[in-house]
């Protein structure tokens, strides 16, 4: 067994660093990554108290976070803290911590790495970055608020994060064995972005291009992941020059997307979550047989299924259509 399962992670670990190299593996990378997240308490949404019945909206005991059964944990904001956008332009920046990239860092991400490579070609992932790292800290409305009436104010707030954000990928990036970062940042909701995308050329993109830069400097790659349809600004994300983005197929359509970006990228898609959630077995098969015609076009696609609550019998048939379609050596 112990046999079996080193050589199913050394299968994961070159069909990755194949798809790294722009090259077809023998199959589309699914459940080969593995995520780390280096202190997700901070930078993340946490975990969710208690378990949440589907359909329901569970409160943590504090009163500050939201819990769903498909979703995870969604902060609210601290609403003591943060009634209204004043109290967000009010705060002081630096009561945001910068870490120092040091051991107490690189040895709490080396830890993270090794247990994860054990099991998974191991990617760490930031989540909070910057827009989304301000919706954790102060709830959706204050934040918009805040953004919108005093954006040069908030700005300050905003380059606090990218400073923080920026220590965080210098200490993965000096960590031996990182090949792929992901850089989490959701800018976009399911009809487009969420802010004037000039907004975002003014306060946000300028932060990507140094993490990227960073993340490049020492000779790693940079997966950039936001929900939603960003395709609005899908030519200024570019010219961050990211290595890879992230596909959210319930909201924009895949071979559209990558025509745009180019055979140059690495993809990371997310199947349709409307298909396995709600739709039929005859829909999975649509989707994955067009994902198979587009990993002969681009090789740079991962892929992971999408949908929480899957419709009985869809996540069956997703398995066999995925073997049918997507491995293509038996």
């Amino acid at each position: 067994m112990k046999h079996k399962m080193q050589e199913s992670v050394e299968k994961r670990f070159d069909r990755i660093r194949q798809v790294l190299n722009l090259q077809r593996p023998d199959q589309m990378p699914y459940g080969d990554i593995g995520f780390v997240e280096y202190r997700p308490d901070v930078y993340h949404l946490g975990k969710p108290e208690f378990v949440v019945k589907p359909g329901e909206v569970g409160v943590s005991r504090d009163g500050k976070k939201k819990y769903t059964h498909d979703g995870g944990v969604w902060f609210v904001g601290d609403k003591e803290k943060y009634k209204d956008y004043n109290d967000v332009l009010n705060v002081d920046p630096e009561s945001f911590e910068i870490e120092e990239v040091g051991h107490l860092m690189l040895s709490k991400m080396s830890q993270l790495f090794a247990a994860k490579a054990r099991t998974h070609f191991p990617v760490p992932w930031h989540y909070g970055t910057l827009i989304t790292r301000a919706t954790i800290e102060f709830g959706w409305e204050p934040f918009l608020m805040a953004s919108t009436l005093e954006p040069k104010k908030f700005a300050a707030i905003l380059d606090r994060f990218g400073q923080a954000s920026l220590a965080v990928i210098q200490g993965w990036t000096a960590l031996e064995g990182t090949e792929l970062i992901t850089i989490h940042d959701d800018i976009a909701c399911t009809r487009g972005v969420i802010m004037n995308p000039q907004w975002y050329r003014e306060y946000v993109f300028p932060w990507y291009r140094r993490i990227f830069d960073a993340i490049h400097k020492k000779g790693r790659k940079a997966l950039y992941v936001s929900d939603g349809n960003y395709m609005p600004v899908l030519d200024d994300i570019l010219e961050t020059n990211p290595d890879g983005l992230y596909i959210e197929s319930t909201s924009m359509e895949p071979g559209e997307f990558m025509r745009r970006a180019g055979k140059d990228k690495l993809f990371l898609i997310k199947s349709d979550s409307r298909n396995i959630d709600f739709g039929a077995p005859e829909e999975i098969y649509k989707e994955l047989k067009m994902l198979r015609e587009l990993h002969e076009e681009f090789p740079g696609m991962m892929m992971y299924r999408g949908g929480g609550n899957p419709k009985p019998g869809n996540a069956e048939a997703f398995n066999r259509y995925f073997q049918e379609l997507l491995v293509y050596s038996k």
